[in-house]
This record gives C-alpha cells, structure tokens and sequence, in this order.
C-alpha cells in the first residue's frame, strides 16, 4: 500500500474581518486539508489551479512550504479566488468572488490523467466549492467514480449556500459521490442545508442508508458524533481556548486522513471502529490547537509532542518522512 493521498479543491485568500480589522490569508477547505496532511509528514497531491498573481504566490508559498505537492504547477492567468470571512464574534460567515478564478479551472479530463499517472491512492478527499463550481465540480466526482476499490474515499460537502448557485443540482451531485464515499464529514449546518426538511440526525441516517460507512457529525462547541455501524458515539471537544474557528473543520478531516494513512491504512480497514475511534480523537486534537491562532493555521509535529494521540508521529524513533 503505498502512502499517496490526493486532495482535490479550492484553494482562495480569506479576507479575514476581525475585530482589529481586516487580513489576508491563505485558506479555502482543501487548501487547509492539503497544508494539515503536509505539516503531519505527508505529502498530499493537491488538484488546484493556483494563480500567478500576488495572492496565487502567497498560496503557492504556503503550500510548497508545507511540503505540498501541486499537481497543476504552471500558475494560471486566472486571478485568484476570494472569500470574505466575517469572524467577529467566533463563527465565520463567508462571501465569495469565485466566477472565472483560477482554482477552479481543473477539468475531468485533466485531472483524471493526472490522478491516472499517480500510484494507488490510500486515500482521496473532495470537498468545500470543488463541489459547487464547475469544471471542477465535474472532476471530483470523475475522481470518486474512478478511484480505486482499496482507496478511501472521505468528502466534505462544506456546504456554502450563498455560493451555491442550483442547490438542487448540487444536491444530486452529492447524491453521486456519497454513493462511493467511505466518510463523510458533516455539520449541522451542512445537514441543514442538505435536507432542510428533516432533523439533522435523521437526514444523516439518510446518508447512511445510501452506503456510507461512517458520518462525523460537528456542531461547534458541542461533542462530535460519529454514526456508523452499531449506532452513534460521542467525543467531547477539547476544552482549550478559542481565537476562531476558521478552518477547525478542514483541520479535522486532514487530521483524520494523515492518522489514517500514517498507520498505514487504507479503505480495507473501514470497518475497524476502533481505528475509526482513534483517528477521530487524534483529528479533534488537531482541529482544536488550529481554533487557538487567526486564520486557518494547522498544527505540525512539533506541536503534538504532549499529545498521546499522535505520540507515534512524534516519538524519536518516528523521525523518518512517510512520504
């Protein structure tokens, strides 16, 4: 099994407005994903079109020095995308200026050549706008159609309605990819969203019904719910202080996958719960030291050391790359 994970997304410059004003920074969901799996000691195959103006070099910077391998480095002559994200008071609401942007210029038939050449994944995510914004759109579910039975398949819809220009057709999509997904990760905003016409739980028992081994379930401050075989557990979230929670949920999931295939796991141990137990708890760790900066900033090695979820990673011996 080889260590391969492939990331598939937007990448954008959060405008951050904060109380003491307004920044730029590096962000969108995949984006965060790719940086968190990359400062674990993996690095992850990023499909992006990334811009050659001045944001699309602050992104590409992140990236490649998080050890990020962008998949389509010839910078695009698209700007770059951008999401206004209001955080004052603790909670992001975000509006975007995405039309023509470079992020989204990945086609299928591009990124299935690209994701042909590579070796066997253990592990593929699509998510955030890669899902909302053609051609890109279209490539993350080529990719989740195309990927390969012992692959693990984890999405996160990262629902953003006011990006979301045919919610119905999106929601077919949706339909689509959990179809192939192993997990899939969830807020109750996203639920929400999804089926506003039924309770959370239940539209994620829905999803379950359709062949989804496992659903993580987020609500802010509250314990994460994992559904799956045998019922539903709890995790409280750690009790640590919060500056904001940009990012939090996309920490979550790069955590999970860099746990995941880091024990050298692929899609042939999905249903281990205990493994899935354990990658969850090591994931809310990381998502909760990202909560304590500005901005979407995941951990690396260095800040797990007191961690016993990922004492694996950084004990001595754990030196070597798993790339």
């Amino acid at each position: 099994m080889t260590s391969t994970v492939v990331v598939l997304g937007e990448n954008l410059v959060d405008l951050v407005v904060t109380d003491e004003g307004m920044a730029p920074i590096p962000g969108g969901g995949p984006f965060t994903v790719a940086r968190t799996i990359a400062r674990l000691g993996i690095s992850p195959h990023f499909f992006s079109g990334v811009a050659n103006d001045h944001f699309g070099a602050q992104l590409r910077d992140a990236l490649l020095d998080d050890g990020v391998i962008i998949e389509f480095s010839q910078p695009s002559t698209r700007p770059t995308s951008l999401a206004v994200a209001d955080s004052r008071g603790g909670s992001a609401t975000y509006t975007f200026y995405l039309t023509d942007t470079a992020a989204f210029e990945v086609d299928t038939a591009a990124a299935l050549e690209r994701f042909g050449a590579l070796p066997t994944p253990a592990a593929l995510y699509v998510g955030t706008l890669g899902l909302v914004v053609e051609p890109m759109a279209s490539a993350a579910l080529a990719l989740v159609k195309a990927a390969d039975p012992s692959t693990l398949v984890v999405i996160d819809p990262n629902c953003r309605p006011s990006a979301t220009a045919d919610p119905i057709r999106y929601r077919s999509r949706l339909d689509e990819l959990f179809s192939r997904a192993d997990v899939v990760k969830v807020s109750t905003d996203d639920l929400e969203y999804i089926d506003p016409d039924h309770d959370h739980l239940d539209t994620a028992r829905s999803i379950i019904e359709r062949g989804v081994p496992w659903i993580i379930i987020t609500d802010g401050p509250r314990p994460v719910r994992l559904l799956g075989p045998g019922g539903m557990s709890e995790f409280p979230v750690d009790d640590r202080p919060i500056v904001d929670t940009i990012g939090a949920g996309d920490a979550l999931v790069g955590g999970f996958l860099s746990w995941w295939v880091g024990h050298r796991l692929d899609r042939h141990a999905i249903d281990d719960r205990g493994a899935v137990n354990d990658a969850l708890i090591a994931a809310m760790t990381i998502a909760a030291i990202t909560c304590e900066h500005h901005g979407a900033l995941p951990p690396t090695r260095s800040d797990l050391v007191d961690s016993p979820s990922w004492e694996w990673l950084t004990a001595p011996r754990r030196s070597d790359s798993l790339t």
